[in-house]
């Protein structure tokens, strides 16, 4: 007799993510390390939606091409409009598609492309274009044809170009005259700048790992085959609004597995471009995502040039991938303290001003705020209060020492004596039951306090020890200041009821108030900042990862200005 079994699943309850999108134009690689199938799985691993549109199918593997049937133009005009009818239209101005890149183009691809880039500049979606045209060994693989349509229709309309070294050198030939010899890192910068200057590209990207250094001039000779000797690959990034000229150097990584590196490279910007990653940053992670790739198979795929990793763990954050240094001296000398650099960073510094001048402050000061809808924010501030725990908890995990791990461990015993308190507190004098959440539906979390955790919760799995304490800090210390300014407030304040019943609701608003502008939590306050100097000691930071710090701590910001706002806009409702 056949047994019978029966599995029940669990419905998954993840939070819902915007997923943008990018539409690769490129030919397939049967081989699985370029072209379509590399752009795909590159997209993906930075959780970007990949549309397709695939200019020719070849019969290659890792030791060559033997064949290839491009697709008819008339064929990849219907999947374009396919992709832009499904993916642009009809959405207003919020559409999926944020990034179309190129790769290998047929001229049939590139004549369509050629007639929808007015449409693309018109949708504000960005076109990065990797000019797949000639091979490291001078073979071309791309008629003229289709590099002069490039140059002269598509090429002026992209947000960034990605030629390697050898590919840029053709690319200068064909838009006229002999490029100039590179033998320095100065004259390598200078190329690329003119470079831009003959193509009109929004953005340039010239790729070096054709070109090593040692020293600081230009390698020449055979690679070798191991590290012993010191080089470099330094890739240029010119961007012409900001006439900004950025270097990214690294180290030569001796490997077989490089097929298909620069059309990774090319799908790891346009989809960090995607997440809205600025592009010097996009660039950086997307380098980094290349050499963790090439640098981590074991063995080999493949018995030629074998293809990258592309499954590696996508950074998203560049703390990992820029060198730091110490700006101590730099951010407590002008700023006092760590926290103080924060607030007051220009990026910060009108969201926090937003957050602790809040009107839900001055409307609870003086009694203008109705005690239901203070009882809806203590609700929701309650489970806020919960995943607070639950990320100091995180931080245990990631904690650098053992200091640090006992630090943690008692804040978390504090939040959560706190929360039993807050319960009590609340059950006694509010007759709120947290126990019994089915029966009040203001127990359950409501979209801004949702978007809030989620966001901590996100920050949980992503950061390090400092980017969760930077992450955690805005509560602590934005509550300090909102009570002090509420308090100041309070003290001018008649002591009418204004909205509320009785004296005891405005005793309540009272006691709210002084309690975070109290002498324990003052002092709490002033043991972050503290707290906050020290870490900033022990990390050695880029001005990138600085920067990502402020981005953090001004997310965070806006999302407890979205917390207050929630309980306002009840009022006006």
């Amino acid at each position: 007799m056949t047994s019978s079994t029966t599995i029940k699943l669990v419905e998954p309850r993840i939070p819902k993510e915007t997923l943008p999108a990018v539409l690769t134009i490129a030919g397939s690689d049967s081989s699985g390390g370029a072209g379509i199938e590399a752009d795909v799985k590159t997209i993906s691993a930075h959780k970007v939606y990949a549309l397709t549109c695939i200019t020719a199918l070849t019969a290659q593997n890792t030791l060559g091409v033997t064949g290839v049937v491009e697709t008819p133009k008339e064929h990849i005009e219907k999947i374009l409009k396919q992709d832009l009818d499904d993916f642009v239209e009809g959405y207003g101005s919020d559409f999926p598609l944020k990034v179309v890149k190129t790769g290998m183009l047929s001229q049939g691809a590139a004549e369509v492309l050629a007639e929808k880039v007015g449409y693309l500049q018109e949708k504000k979606v960005k076109l990065v274009l990797d000019p797949v045209m000639v091979a490291t060994s001078g073979t071309h693989l791309t008629d003229n044809k289709v590099i002069d349509l490039c140059i002269q229709k598509i090429l002026p309309t992209a947000f960034l170009c990605t030629p390697n070294f050898v590919e840029a050198e053709y690319l200068w030939k064909a838009a006229g005259g002999s490029p100039p010899a590179v033998t320095t890192i100065d004259e390598f910068k200078e190329f690329v700048v003119l470079l831009q200057k003959k193509l009109g590209c929004e953005n340039l990207l010239v790729k070096g790992g054709h070109i090593p250094w040692t020293n600081g001039k230009r390698h020449e000779g055979p690679l070798p085959g191991s590290p012993d000797l010191d080089l470099q690959i330094v890739d240029v990034l010119y961007q012409s609004k900001e006439d900004r000229l950025t270097t990214f150097s690294s180290s030569f990584i001796t490997s077989n597995n490089s097929h298909g590196t620069g059309c990774t490279l090319a799908s790891a910007i346009a989809a960090n471009t995607a997440n809205g990653i600025p592009l010097e940053r996009a660039v950086a992670l997307s380098i980094h995502y290349i050499h963790k790739g090439m640098s981590s198979v074991k063995g080999k795929l493949g018995h030629g040039n074998g293809s990258l990793n592309h499954t590696v763990a996508v950074d998203r954050s560049i703390r990992e991938v820029i060198q730091g240094e110490d700006l101590r001296a730099r951010v407590k000398g002008e700023h006092g303290s760590f926290f103080n650099f924060l607030k007051t960073h220009e990026i910060v510094r009108d969201s926090w001003k937003k957050y602790t001048e809040h009107p839900f402050l001055a409307l609870l000061a003086t009694n203008q705020l109705p005690f239901d809808d203070f009882l809806f924010y203590l609700k929701q501030d309650f489970y806020y209060l919960v995943n607070y725990a639950r990320m100091h908890g995180v931080a245990i995990s990631v904690a650098p020492n053992c200091e640090q791990i006992e630090a943690q461990s008692q804040i978390v015993t504090s939040i959560m004596t706190e929360i039993e308190r807050h319960k009590t507190k609340l059950l006694t004098v509010y007759n709120i039951d947290y126990n019994s959440v089915d029966l009040d539906e203001e127990l359950q979390p409501a979209p801004a306090c949702m978007a809030y955790c989620d966001y901590l919760l996100k920050a949980g799995k992503m950061e390090d020890f400092l980017g969760i304490k930077t992450a955690l800090a805005p509560c602590l210390h934005g509550y300090a200041e909102a009570g002090a300014y509420g308090q100041k407030i309070r003290d001018t304040f008649d002591g009418s009821l204004g909205v509320l019943a009785t004296q005891e609701q405005s005793d309540i608003y009272t006691s709210w108030l002084e309690d975070y502008s109290s002498e324990w939590y003052l002092e709490a306050h002033q043991n972050g900042i503290n707290a906050l100097d020290l870490l900033l000691e022990d990390n050695q930071l880029s001005e990138e990862r600085l920067l990502e710090l402020c981005q953090m701590f001004r997310d965070v910001t806006d999302l407890e200005v979205g917390f207050w706002d929630e309980v306002v806009n009840r009022i006006k409702k």
